[in-house]
This record gives C-alpha cells, structure tokens and sequence, in this order.
C-alpha cells in the first residue's frame, strides 16, 4: 500500500472522530439549552403568581393559606405550591371563610370549604395533604336537606366532628352535626328556636371537647342566652348559667363571642353589657369551659393570689432543702468517698433510717400517699446516689453516676399503686437519694 493511500485513510479517519465529537458537542449544548430554557420559565411562572397573589383582593390577610382569584380557590401545600380546589368560587370572598365560623387546616390534611352556585350550595372536602382527592357534596341536595336560597353562617370540620349553621329564606335557623369526618350529616335538635340573630362560633382550636359557643338572643334582642358547643354530649348545645355576670339581660351577643384568654386553652374570656348599646362592657373570664365566671379584676386577684402562694410554697420547699439533717441525709455528693461496701448497718436500722426519709417525702415532695401503705420492701442492691430529697424547685433531677454504693432500697407503695423509695447506704447509713413512682 502506498504512502499516500496511507495517509488519506489516517485524515479520513480523523475526520470521522472530529465529525462525532462535534456532535456530541452539540446535543449537549441543545440540552444545556433546554435546561436553562425551563429554568427561565419556571423563573417566570413563579414571579407571576407572585404577583398575582399581591395584586389580587381577595388575598387573605388573616390566613395565608389560600387566596380568591378570578373566581377560583387556591391552598398551598406542605411545600408552598398553590392548588386549585375544585368548584366555582366566583360568587365567594374571603370574608366567607372568617377564622371564627369556617375553619381550615392544610397542615394536617384537614381541608373544605363551600361555594355558592346560583342557589345551590357545595361543600368541597379533602381529607390529605396532597390535596389529590376531593369530595364534593351539594349540601342543597335533597338527601343533605338545605333549602335553596339559604345562608350559610358558619360552618367547621375537626376531626370526626363537623357543624353546618345555616338560615333559610325565612330566617329560621338550623344547625346540621357530622360525627363521620363530614361525611354524613343530621339534624341538631333543640329546645330552643334558631333564627338569623343567632351566631355559632368556635374557637381556634382542634380535638378540644367542647368547640365553641352559639348565642340565642331574644326576638327583641334585649336578653340572650349562651350555649357551648360540646362533642361528648348528646344534646351538642349545654346552656351555660351567666348568672354570675350580674343582671339576668347582660348581653354579649352583640359584642363578642368568647375566646381564648391565651394559648394554654385553660381559660376563656368574653365581654359582656347592660343592653346591645351599652359602651361600658365588662371583660369575664371562666376557667371551667363556661361553667362559671368571674369578671377579669377578680381573676387577675386570683391569680395573683395563686402566684402568691406558689412562690410561699417554693420557698418553703427550698428552705426545707436546705435544713435538711446532715446526719441522716447525704447533702454533699461531690465529696462523698467511702473505702468499703461492708454491711454496718442492721436491716432495722434501715427501716428506721428511711421512716425519715418517708416523713420528708410526704412534707414537701410526694405528698401524702405513702400513709396507705399496701405494701412495704426492703432490698440491698448497688445504686447512685441522686438529689431526690436536696433538690431545690427548679433543679431537675442528678443522679451522681460516678458514685456506686450498697443501699439499702426501702419501698412503700400505697393501694393507689404510688409509692416512694428510699436508699439507705449500708456502711454510713445516710440517705443517698430516693425517688418516686406511679401518678
């Protein structure tokens, strides 16, 4: 073979790589390209909804976890992305959906709202977080029983509870109770006569026995009674006695329902007046979920009275600490080194040793349970000594690893099934330490 054929075999060779690299080249270029190309756009897509979501005025202020735009409904998911909820929301605001009388927890999964066609009313449901599956149930329908033309005044989904207020064209009012995750709905019995003066609202908590409150004032509107909305009762609605508010006219329904008086959910306040035009309101509070009142002076004097006599009692609880014999109980663990683990102390001398510790653990820790003593031990096994009986009232618990004893452990349990041991050490016969158990 010629140099020459040689060589023109080599530069076609070279050209066919040249010609593949160049290809290559280009597919990834293109999708570089196309990355870059969708990158821009979702840019895009998520600066106009931003925008959307500012410009629009049906925003939700209260609550930004959906917003109405154009005549549709959309929550946000656990990650942020909006979701269109099914139906047609054209004839809806947000002011539809007040925190008080329509509840909604997309965190949970716990997810519905209604909407209004014409006369007929929907009540769209989802019951996960995905918000992939809905439900949609015409509450106008036959088979639901809600007049066409009625008003819906408040409506809440909680767990397996469920509550549809409504008032028809005749302003008469019922109220529709769901103990199957709004699933199927009765109607509310009463012994009283619901009208559109009526206001049933709930407060802003889930899985709470009670929900909320619904006032029923009087075709005048000069008195009203309250009622608190309780899930365990068969009647729902327990007439609360206001007669601790003063005159049997105070009324609260034109001012506020009751709420809660702070996150812990242990107290509720509400305001209440001579008549509906009354300025001068009075602030009560109740601590029994309405069973009783009190007006807010008299509460805070309560509770500072309380304050008063917990910090009595810690400094009782401190000082008794600190006054602890040293001949009976180990207050100085740090220092605490003994050579030997040789039994000095008899099994009797335990049991009297640890009555000590018994009578200082009912004075000031464990209450009063160990006199009904059911049963009583006595065992010698290896412990750490921990600071049961010379702790003060906001240190928590030490147990000193580092020291390993022989103790004596006296045990009494009472017929409750509470108790309190006590360690005795057998060579010193000090009490290292103790702890309590059950309730």
């Amino acid at each position: 073979m010629s140099k020459k054929i040689k060589n023109e075999k080599a530069q076609s060779k070279e050209q066919k790589v040249k010609g593949k690299s160049s290809k290559w080249i280009i597919v990834v270029l293109l999708i570089i390209i196309v990355i870059l190309i969708c990158i821009i756009c979702n840019f895009i897509y998520e600066k106009r909804q931003e925008e959307a979501l500012k410009n629009t005025k049906y925003y939700s202020e209260v609550d930004k976890s959906f917003y109405l735009q154009d005549g549709k409904l959309f929550i946000f998911d656990i990650i942020g992305n909006p979701v269109q909820v099914p139906g047609d929301f054209s004839q809806m605001t947000v002011a539809d959906y007040e925190e008080e009388n329509h509840q909604s927890n997309p965190k949970i999964g716990n997810v519905y709202f209604y909407y209004k066609v014409d006369d007929k009313i929907y009540l769209v449901m989802s019951n996960n977080t995905n918000f992939n599956e809905w439900t949609i149930k015409e509450l106008t329908s036959e088979y639901m029983g809600i007049p066409s033309g009625s008003a819906i005044k408040c409506i809440r989904i909680s767990g397996n509870y469920g509550y549809i207020f409504y008032v028809d064209s005749e302003g008469a009012g019922k109220v529709l109770k769901s103990t199957t995750e709004g699933d199927y709905w009765q109607e509310v019995g009463t012994d009283f006569t619901l009208n559109d003066n009526c206001t049933l609202k709930f407060l802003n908590k889930f899985g709470m026995t009670f929900d909320g409150f619904l006032t029923v004032p009087s075709e005048d509107g000069e008195e009203c009674d309250l009622y608190r909305v309780d899930n365990t009762s068969e009647a729902t609605f327990v007439k609360i006695d206001l007669s601790a508010l003063g005159d049997s006219n105070k009324n609260f329904g034109y001012y506020s329902m009751p709420t809660y008086l702070d996150d812990s959910g242990m107290a509720i306040t509400m305001y209440a007046g001579e008549s509906k035009d009354d300025t001068n309101l009075t602030q009560f509070v109740s601590t029994d979920d309405g069973a009783t009142w009190k007006t807010m002076t008299e509460y805070q004097n309560q509770k500072a009275e309380e304050a008063e006599r917990e910090d009595e009692l810690k400094n009782r609880y401190d000082q008794m600490a600190e006054n602890l014999d040293q001949s009976v109980f180990l207050t100085d663990f740090e220092n605490y080194n003994v050579d030997s683990d040789e039994v000095k102390i008899s099994e009797e001398k335990a049991k009297q040793i640890a009555e000590k510790g018994f009578q200082e653990s009912a004075a000031r820790i464990a209450g009063e349970g160990i006199r009904d003593t059911e049963e009583e031990s006595i065992e010698i096994r290896e412990v750490s000594p921990n600071n049961y009986f010379t702790r003060k009232h906001n240190e928590g618990d030490d147990v000193y690893t580092n020291i390993k004893r022989k103790a004596y452990v006296v045990t009494k349990k009472n017929n409750m099934g509470n108790g309190v041991m006590v360690y005795v050490d057998v060579t010193t016969g000090l009490i290292i330490g103790g702890a309590a158990f059950g309730d």
